[in-house]
């Protein structure tokens, strides 16, 4: 599922981010065990550290001074995860996992998939 969610799938739009908030924990426990994996070189790692900082510097300056979207009915609700989560984050973590070689990604989803 995650496999195919990574390496090409068939749907697309709203249910492309259905498939990303359903596969949220796996997608997170895929980009850190590719961290600590030694065959990952770290000049890979860098960009996951990168994206991380600038996520939190991101973070720092959205508690200063929000950016609030409370006028729409649900975005309104959910503004400050979908701002935190999927703009920085994910994204971070998605190029870096696409630029980890493709043979240690598919290792780690196939230990993902079997719950090692």
């Amino acid at each position: 599922m995650l496999n195919s969610f990574l390496f090409g799938g068939n749907s697309r739009g709203p249910f492309r981010l259905f498939r990303l908030l359903l596969h949220f924990p796996n997608f997170v426990k895929l980009a850190w065990r590719l961290f600590v994996d030694e065959r990952v070189p770290v000049y890979r790692k860098a960009i996951l550290i990168l994206t991380e900082l600038l996520a939190v510097v991101f973070a720092i300056v959205y508690l200063v001074n929000p950016l609030d979207f409370d006028f729409l009915p649900i975005i309104g609700k959910l503004d400050d995860l979908i701002v935190g989560a999927f703009v920085i984050l994910v994204p971070g973590a998605w190029l870096f996992i696409k630029l980890c070689p493709e043979h240690i990604v598919r290792e780690h989803v196939d230990r993902i998939s079997r719950k090692e």
